[in-house]
């Protein structure tokens, strides 16, 4: 006997209005009676799903939403759920299938062409999740905040941070008093280095009821930004209250620390580890910040107390291998890198670490099918392409010579002094007059090259310096004839990204005094890199002993060269030194009364350049998933 189609409507209207009412166990009882009625009647089974998503069972909910469509598979709206529920558990592959196949029946689907897009967005495709985005909009009867302010998240990761604006306050015109929106509205300010502008709209979305940790971490980076560093470590404090473990809060907070001359710095990081002997969190981020301060012993064991807490987290191996190498357990390093690969055999990064460690131990032909697979993997990985380069060197590979072309590729401009000054003497004078209210800190960042000295905060060529913004015009001169004299040499890692259209990415200053230097290092995001003197001690000055000066070839390890140093540079006022980003790089001690201040930056070829490294967290969401 087929069960009466009056009798199942009338319970899915009443179960549908008590679950909207908030009555979940009347619309439960609703439900099920449907079921009574009609075993696998599909839309009682995902309304069900609903409710097991909603009470925390997922694997119920999976289950009820896939018995829906097993009962009647052209339902747009399941799949649309189902794709939610999915991307809830991490099954992202999974879910944008589902969203897709949603699309397939109903290609007019907003919640699904918006699903879509989010889950790009997250994944980092913003071209394909725009497009989809689009779709959403045009498909809805009205653009939504939520469609909005995705928007503007998508136009922020792909650098448009003015338009990403415009977006945001299209969308705080409906709701103008919306706390995410004038908090991501502040993070975008931040983003565009308008630090007061951001920092009154952070104020104004707590004075809204704002009291989230991303909101006090954000507000925190701009409170660095504007030099109020106190301030800005009771903000990611403020963050940490809420989340003891929020990893962007511990890592920019024991940094700041750092930075200021706190020798307690990883004190939130100990703490974070005691609370909340589950997590890895903290004390992976005091491990890296150990390393970075170069007391390899106590970073070996935060990677093995990380390890107890995570012992299948590749990274934790490899920095525990990079540690033991550093501290002569070479065999016990080479085991922990091994464990590293065979964990994420995809991770680029992790089998340059273990080609370096390699290096160190000897053993040059193993480090080079290791970094080689590396470039492989990552071929504008610059740090790869260095290490590859020391393999070869160290087994007197021909190849070499081409790849670290040093006479053709680093290239110095004596600058003309920007208009409106007499002379580059004068200029120079005046800019370290400018740039020496921006050297605030105690020492340099602990995770930069420089030792003995300090180093800005921010990307100063975006911070509205006059001074500076007159040197970078003259600066982006000599780019622009440096990139048109390099040769074509489509098989040259470096040379095959060459374009006329270019950027800037970082840019800061360094000031050392006596006793200073730069270790040796490459700049993996970058393509070219820089060196411009703004002022050098007397002591540069004497050639034969070469204090103060730039270098090139030596690495920052021991890979078993005799004589490292390839190229030397002495550092002259008004001087600006260009070179590929993949070379090794770094400077001599000098002792000298005088300073030795720098400005450098990176330039990346606009058609691949890579997403801005400014450290903001992403942009608050107002989106409630259906």
């Amino acid at each position: 006997m087929n069960p009466p189609p009056a009798a199942i409507a009338a319970l899915l209207r009443e179960g549908f209005t008590a679950q909207g009412a908030g009555d979940w166990v009347r619309a439960q009882s609703c439900y099920d009676r449907v079921l009574l009625l009609q075993a696998e009647q599909p839309a009682a089974l995902q309304l069900l799903g609903l409710l097991a998503r909603r009470r925390g069972e997922l694997p119920l909910a999976e289950d009820l939403m896939r018995r829906s469509l097993k009962a009647e598979s052209a339902q747009p709206h399941v799949w649309n759920n189902l794709g939610n529920l999915l991307e809830r558990q991490g099954r992202g592959d999974e879910a944008l299938g589902c969203f897709d196949h949603a699309l397939a029946l109903d290609p007019r689907h907003a919640d699904a062409h918006y699903n879509r897009a989010r889950l790009l967005h997250a994944r980092g495709l913003l071209v394909e999740a725009a497009e989809s985005l689009q779709h959403a909009q045009n498909s809805a009867p009205s653009i939504s905040i939520a469609m909005l302010q995705l928007q503007a998240q998508i136009e922020d990761g792909q650098g448009a941070f003015a338009q990403a604006l415009a977006t945001l306050d299209r969308a705080l015109a409906i709701a103008p008093d919306k706390p995410s929106l004038v908090h991501n509205r502040a993070t975008l300010l931040q983003r565009s280095h308008r630090h007061a502008e951001a920092l009154q709209a952070h104020e104004q979305a707590q004075a809204l009821g704002l009291n989230e940790p991303d909101a006090h971490y954000n507000r925190g980076n701009t409170l660095q930004s504007l030099g109020r560093n106190a301030e800005a470590a009771a903000a990611y404090r403020a963050a940490l209250a809420d989340n003891p473990t929020h990893r962007l809060a511990l890592y920019d907070l024991g940094r700041l620390r750092w930075r200021t001359g706190d020798a307690d710095f990883d004190a939130e990081l100990r703490h974070a580890d005691e609370i909340d002997p589950t997590s890895a969190v903290a004390s992976g981020l005091r491990a890296h910040l150990l390393w970075r301060a170069e007391r390899h012993a106590d970073s070996a064991e935060a990677f093995r107390e990380a390890l107890r807490r995570a012992p299948e987290a590749a990274g934790f191996h490899d920095g525990l291998g990079r540690c033991l190498l550093r501290l002569g357990d070479v065999e016990a390093g080479l085991a922990a890198h091994r464990k590293a690969v065979a964990l994420a055999p995809q991770d680029a990064e992790l089998r340059t670490h273990f080609a370096v460690s390699l290096l160190i131990a000897r053993r040059p032909e193993e480090a080079a099918e290791e970094v080689q697979r590396a470039c492989t993997q990552a071929p504008d990985d610059q740090y790869a392409q260095a290490v590859l380069g020391l393999a070869w060197r160290v087994l007197g590979d021909p190849r070499e010579a081409q790849l670290n072309d040093y006479q053709r590729l680093v290239a110095t401009f004596d600058l003309p002094p920007p208009e409106g000054h007499a002379d580059m003497q004068s200029f120079c004078a005046a800019l370290q007059r400018e740039l020496a209210g921006l050297h605030v800190d105690a020492q340099a960042p602990v995770d930069q090259t420089l030792r003995h000295g300090t180093q800005t905060f921010g990307d100063i060529f975006e911070q509205r310096h006059p001074l500076v913004d007159a040197l970078k015009q003259r600066i982006a001169q000599a780019v622009d004839g440096y990139i048109a004299a390099l040769p074509a040499d489509t098989a040259h890692p470096m040379l095959r990204r060459r374009a006329a259209a270019w950027r800037f990415t970082d840019s800061w200053s360094s000031r050392l005094r006596s006793g200073g230097f730069h270790t040796h290092h490459v700049h993996p995001h970058g393509w070219i890199s820089s060196a411009f003197y703004v002022a050098v001690p007397p002591a540069t000055a004497n050639p034969s002993r070469c204090e103060g000066w730039l270098q090139f070839g030596a690495p920052d390890f021991d890979a078993g060269l005799a004589d490292p140093v390839r190229l030397s540079i002495e550092p002259r006022v008004g001087r600006l030194v260009l070179f590929p980003s993949m070379f090794w790089h770094g400077t001599t001690p000098f002792t000298d009364a005088a300073e030795r201040l720098t400005i450098a930056f990176d330039v990346v070829p606009t058609p691949r350049a890579e997403p801005s490294q400014e450290p903001a967290r992403a942009m608050l969401s107002t989106s409630n998933k259906p």
